[in-house]
């Protein structure tokens, strides 16, 4: 009798979290979302918001982003969870977990009052423009982060192809990256491994940020990436 009545509560919680997120899905100020910066589309696959973004502009015009995001669990109490579909590296997508770190769902910045508007709004501003203050703490998405944070120092927007790679001195000592070894992807692998051993006790973000202001008077290292 007792798990009738908690499966009967979770699937009230449930249609009322879907109805919130239906009332959303009327709001007109998403099709304004929908811009020259970014492509924007989305459908309900049996509960489940799909969601494909495609930049227009920046590091990552015309790649396509899919996210499926999971408003059943007391939404707007409690932020959706998003899950990333695609194959591509992003600084603020781990993709070992598939997971998209977007600072408006973490626990201290949700509130009850944002709906689906906010939460696309802060999906296409970080898809597009990156957030540097909080990467995950995963090896290639600090170097990729890295990478882009000195390369829009000199132009506004780059191509992602690997030829050269500045890293800062403090970004090696913070990082574990020895400042005479050529940078070797196998060896970083490995090095990634052992380090997240022990992932629990260490920053699940970075702010890249703040290392690059506290880094920014040291000496520079140009590394050569193999193609």
């Amino acid at each position: 009798m007792l798990l009738f009545e908690q499966k009967s509560q979770r699937n009230s919680n449930e249609q009322q979290s879907l109805r919130r997120l239906q009332n959303d899905m009327q709001d007109e100020k998403l099709k304004q979302l929908n811009d020259d910066t970014c492509e924007i589309t989305f459908k309900m696959l049996s509960g489940i918001l799909q969601i494909l973004m495609s930049p227009k502009i920046g590091p990552y015009k015309q790649n396509n982003f899919l996210f499926f995001l999971d408003f059943r669990i007391n939404y707007p109490y409690s932020p959706p969870k998003i899950k990333v579909e695609s194959d591509i590296t992003h600084p603020n997508i781990d993709k070992r977990t598939q997971l998209f770190y977007l600072q408006l769902l973490e626990p201290y910045y949700w509130r009850p009052i944002y709906d689906l508007t906010d939460i696309i709004k802060a999906m296409r501003q970080t898809l597009v423009y990156i957030d540097f203050t909080n990467i995950p703490n995963e090896t290639n998405c600090l170097l990729i982060a890295e990478k882009i944070l000195q390369q829009n120092q000199t132009q506004d927007e780059f191509e992602l192809d690997f030829i050269h790679f500045e890293i800062s001195e403090n970004f090696k000592i913070n990082f574990e990256l020895n400042s005479n070894q050529v940078f070797d992807e196998d060896n970083v692998l490995q090095k990634d491994q052992q380090k997240y051993s022990n992932f629990s006790q260490e920053p699940k973000t970075i702010n890249l940020i703040k290392t690059q202001r506290h880094g920014q008077n040291q000496r520079m290292v140009c590394i050569k990436l193999k193609i």
